[in-house]
């Protein structure tokens, strides 16, 4: 009896001290309201999770990384977490917290941290269509280009 609970100790304590890695697969993500995906962290020590994700369309993104307490006792139980957005092997940067994403490429969020005890992080993010150009818009623009061009033509004649 002794034995096994060393052997449960030695078990927990290697566990706990380890690093960890857990990969996931969010599927394809949606335009419209914000949504959350959340995960558990599970022992203590650092953790490296990433987050398999594409999108319906062409998208443009907003998304940050929190953590919050289950248990009133333990605050702030993941520190240090940090939330990076990439397609395949290239981290993409935001330009002003937006992240511009094309429908039929694989992305990851990678969430990271340390945990002195279990605990839970969400990833909050809200995806919007990408803007599209109205097609009276680029009627508008060729018809100016147009005009720009025959003035230029009639100076030159004249």
């Amino acid at each position: 009896m002794q034995f096994i609970k060393h052997l449960v100790a030695a078990a927990a304590l290697t566990v706990a001290g380890s690093a960890m890695a857990t990969t996931y697969e969010a599927g394809v993500l949606v335009s419209g309201i914000p949504q959350s995906l959340t995960y558990a962290v599970l022992g203590s020590g650092s953790f490296s999770d990433v987050i398999n994700f594409d999108v319906a369309a062409d998208s443009t993104a907003q998304a940050n990384a929190v953590t919050f307490t289950l248990f009133p006792f333990v605050q702030n139980p993941i520190t240090g977490l940090t939330l990076a957005v990439y397609d395949g092997a290239t981290l993409l940067s935001a330009v002003n917290g937006v992240y511009t994403l094309a429908a039929g490429t694989d992305y990851s969020f990678h969430v990271g941290g340390t945990t002195n005890f279990s605990g839970v992080y969400s990833v909050n993010y809200q995806l919007a269509a990408a803007p599209v150009p109205e097609a009276g818009s680029v009627a508008l623009t060729l018809a100016g280009l147009g005009v720009v061009g025959l003035m230029a033509a009639r100076r030159r004649r004249g």
